[in-house]
């Protein structure tokens, strides 16, 4: 907290300051003034929590001080501090809100224990002021918790009929519809400037850069973040009289690059086509969605409009057909991974070269590779979920690609793990494989484990062996992991006299700040606390 000090005698503001700073009360010292004009500029520059202000003063008096700053700042606090001990003076501070009125000099005490009250109110006021700005907030996340849920079941067309009142103002207002969708990639957390807390922060960013975006031009709509996919946002927006459709794709264009520059996160964006009524924003969205992922295949992080001809015709049959099939069962059969992942690239390259081809054949390819792959384990006997994963987990991480290469990089992935897994069949089935990583996991958790390095050592499916490591051990992965990382850490903090990054670097973690971060939410302390906890008892 700060405060200023109002004297005319700068010997007594040297005083004041003095004895306040031998006080060892958490209070920081932003300036002094000899009058109340310029006492008013110095609240208006420094913005104190707490003001010591004499009375009598040239140009503007304390009580006159008060008055003007209590109108500008009602949330600051006072202390007089007046060699006239006059009933009137009191009164009309006591009138103004003043709770203390010191007289000259003052005494060490008495100045003590009124501006530790006066703390102790403020860090009252503020504890109150979050929590009932987290309510608020609590309270309105709820209702555009619930409000995504309906307007995400209304685009599904899981309901046609609700009620919300910016729909009919879009409805009322414009006279040519459409829809956005922005597709960013999953966040990690920590990101950039992103605690591992804030996922919720991340969203509210993106929600801005969305609607200002949009409304910078003049575009009325309305945000839905999805319900389904946390990672899917749609702009449902109208066009007034007048307005030229050209502006949504220049507007969509600085949102993408907004989401870029300043959160770092890779999006693609697909504009559905127009239409003169808004009860067609059903099929608006499906159009816009189909557009964003087109983007993925024909260039990430880009904007992908509707086209009137759609760029391709629908062949599921013609995707891995049955040449491919004998071809690919004879590589397993040989377990030769360079041929299946030439192959794999090669394909992958040839659809996403195609002009006229579109992102559902990359799932259909996906699939139908994922399927073979699945029945070829299957009759070799061999645990197919731990290879390869499930089909759902595929089918949900494929809505939420924005960069064609992380579809080449899994599939290829995919094809080492069956290879891998072929190649020590005889080893160990997969309950028995949990025990064997975990062991693992126990001698090598200072180095650079993930779910990804896992899975390529052992030829398990990280997403699958996640869900059943968490099924077996009550907890995840990550979890079990960082667990035993901070035991260490909290050994070596009580044990030796390695610098506190020198341990984070032993357990893991290079980051000093992140290894900090970490321990303090595991045991309450940050390392240094601790280690002097540790050494005091």
């Amino acid at each position: 907290m700060k405060y200023i000090v109002l004297d005319d005698e700068p010997i007594i503001r040297q005083g004041v300051i003095h004895k306040i700073r031998q006080t060892g009360l958490p209070l920081l010292f932003a300036g002094e003034a000899d009058d109340g004009v310029s006492g008013l500029e110095l609240v208006r520059s420094a913005k104190p929590d707490i003001v010591l202000t004499d009375i009598q003063m040239p140009e503007m008096n304390g009580l006159e001080f008060i008055r003007i700053a209590k109108t500008l700042y009602p949330r600051m606090e006072y202390i007089i501090l007046s060699g006239f001990d006059d009933f009137e003076y009191a009164k009309k501070a006591i009138g103004y809100g003043v709770s203390h009125y010191l007289l000259k000099p003052v005494e060490d005490e008495e100045l003590y224990e009124s501006l530790n009250g006066l703390i102790e109110r403020l860090q009252a006021e503020s504890h109150r002021d979050k929590m009932v700005l987290k309510l608020q907030q609590q309270a309105e996340t709820g209702q555009e918790a619930a409000r995504s849920q309906t307007l995400t079941r209304l685009l599904n067309e899981e309901e046609t009929n609700i009620a919300d009142p910016l729909l009919d103002e879009l409805s009322v207002g414009c006279v040519s519809f459409s829809s956005v969708v922005l597709q960013v990639e999953p966040v990690k957390l920590p990101h950039y400037s992103f605690a591992e807390d804030e996922e919720e922060l991340i969203w509210f960013s993106l929600k801005n850069i969305v609607t200002e975006g949009f409304k910078a031009v003049g575009i009325a709509g309305l945000l839905v973040h999805s319900s389904l996919n946390r990672c899917e946002f749609v702009y449902v927006l109208g066009l007034k009289a007048g307005q030229d459709r050209s502006i949504v794709l220049s507007a969509a264009e600085t949102v993408a690059y907004g989401v870029r520059k300043y959160l770092k996160i890779n999006a693609v964006v697909g504009i559905g086509p127009f239409a003169d009524k808004l009860d067609r924003i059903q099929e608006i969205y499906r159009e816009a969605k189909q557009s964003a992922r087109n983007a993925v295949l024909h260039g990430g992080n880009r904007v992908s409009h509707w086209t009137a001809q759609p760029p391709y015709k629908a062949n599921r049959q013609s995707i891995i057909g049955i040449e491919d099939s004998k071809l690919l069962a004879e590589w397993l059969d040989r377990q030769d991974a360079d041929q299946i992942i030439r192959w794999t690239k090669r394909r992958l390259g040839a659809i996403a070269q195609d002009p006229n081809s579109a992102f559902v054949q990359i799932e259909w390819f996906c699939v139908d590779l994922y399927l073979l792959f699945n029945k070829y384990l299957i009759a070799n006997a061999v645990d197919a979920e731990w290879t390869i994963g499930e089909l759902d987990d595929m089918l949900r991480w494929l809505q939420q690609i924005t960069r064609l290469g992380e579809i080449e990089e899994r599939m290829i992935g995919l094809a080492s793990n069956v290879i891998g897994r072929l190649a020590r069949s005889g080893d160990l089935s997969g309950k028995e494989v949990m025990e064997v990583v975990r062991a693992y996991i126990d001698h090598h958790f200072a180095e650079p484990l993930s779910l990804q390095s896992i899975g390529e050592r052992f030829s398990i499916h990280p997403n699958y062996f996640s869900k059943r490591f968490k099924e077996k051990y009550g907890e995840s992965f990550i979890e079990y992991l960082t667990s035993l990382r901070m035991k260490m850490a909290a050994k070596l903090l009580s044990d030796t006299d390695l610098k506190i990054h020198q341990i984070g670097e032993r357990v893991g973690i290079e980051d000093a700040a992140y290894f900090g971060s970490v321990f303090r939410k595991c045991y309450g302390d940050t390392p240094k606390q601790y280690r002097e906890r540790f050494h005091s008892t």
